[in-house]
């Protein structure tokens, strides 16, 4: 399998995937100096801004650097919201519940 080939699909609910684009959307603009990491983001952006499904739903097929600079984005953002934002916070940790453990997202390299 090449790295271009999505390994991992990921089904968000209708109130997941704006959730995750704003947490790439600000892992974009902290990378500013990462062309990768700012081309993987906006990669994931482009797969969610995809048709939705007629429940709201959301896939998105992820390749593993793609699914790695996921994992990122919403962990960076979780560890950023304060304690008021607790819809938000409840959001990212669905959506880190639904991708590989933290072991598997370590391995992945960007290259």
């Amino acid at each position: 399998m090449t790295d271009t080939e999505p390994a991992y699909h990921l089904f968000l609910d209708s109130d997941e995937a704006p959730v995750l684009g704003h947490a790439l959307r600000l892992l974009i603009s902290d990378e500013a100096h990462e062309p990768l990491i700012r081309g993987l983001a906006r990669e994931v952006l482009a797969s969610l801004d995809a048709t939705p499904e007629p429940n709201g739903n959301v896939t998105v097929p992820l390749t593993p650097a793609q699914m790695k600079i996921s994992h990122t984005a919403a962990r960076l953002l979780l560890d950023d919201l304060q304690r008021e934002q607790a819809d938000e916070r409840d959001i990212l940790r669905r959506v880190l519940d639904k991708l590989p453990d933290e072991h598997t997202i370590r391995a992945i390299e960007l290259g």
